[in-house]
């Protein structure tokens, strides 16, 4: 299997069915408990992203996310050129009620890793053929990358390679924020700190 993302049923069910029983359960104590309609709201809306995130394990994002990332093709016998990618958040990205999904993934290497890109695809495109709406942070050598969604927002964090560090040692710690305008993400805030 390419993809580090969970392809087999039966895990796949024992999650849906302990999210939609904690969904359930948390709904419950909010109405005994006095919460309210606001955070019933907040309940439902995490009902929804866990039947969104079952669909989304069904996609083999490393083989979605290969042609994206372009990356060298190795001679015939290359065992090390196996494409890894990992589903980071699913979130409402495009406003148009549909979770988009994030994607982490990098060019297999021989020797050194390659920079990690955040790839987002499109809640409104089919399963099987998921349609890339941008790719994120490739501006910056990432080595390690966690990825978040609020608000609409994208927000990445990691740590960095800048142009003087060797591929071994990242030298920055780097958080980026990026938005969906209608027919891009575009990058609307960037820090990079030094690591001391």
């Amino acid at each position: 299997m390419t993809s580090l993302t969970e392809h087999t049923s039966r895990p796949r069910a024992r999650r849906y069915e302990a999210w939609t029983g904690a969904a359930s359960l948390a709904a419950c104590l909010t109405v005994v408990l006095g919460g309210g309609i606001a955070n019933a709201a907040t309940v439902d809306s995490a009902a929804a992203q866990a039947t969104s995130t079952i669909a989304v394990d069904r996609v083999d994002w490393a083989s979605v996310v290969e042609p994206a990332l372009n990356c060298p093709k190795p001679g015939p016998h290359a065992a090390w050129y196996v494409v890894r990618a990992r589903v980071a958040a699913v979130g409402d990205l495009t406003r148009d009620g549909r979770h988009e999904t994030v994607v982490v993934s990098s060019c297999p290497s021989p020797t050194s890793s390659n920079p990690l890109i955040a790839f987002v695809y499109d809640g409104a495109s089919k399963p099987s053929a998921p349609r890339l709406l941008g790719k994120l942070g490739k501006n910056r050598y990432f080595k390690s990358l966690k990825v978040a969604t609020r608000g609409g927002r994208v927000h990445l964090h990691g740590k960095a390679l800048s142009d003087q560090a060797p591929r071994c040692c990242p030298d920055l710690i780097v958080s980026q924020t990026y938005r969906w305008d209608g027919t891009q993400f575009r990058r609307t805030a960037e820090k990079a700190n030094r690591i001391v």
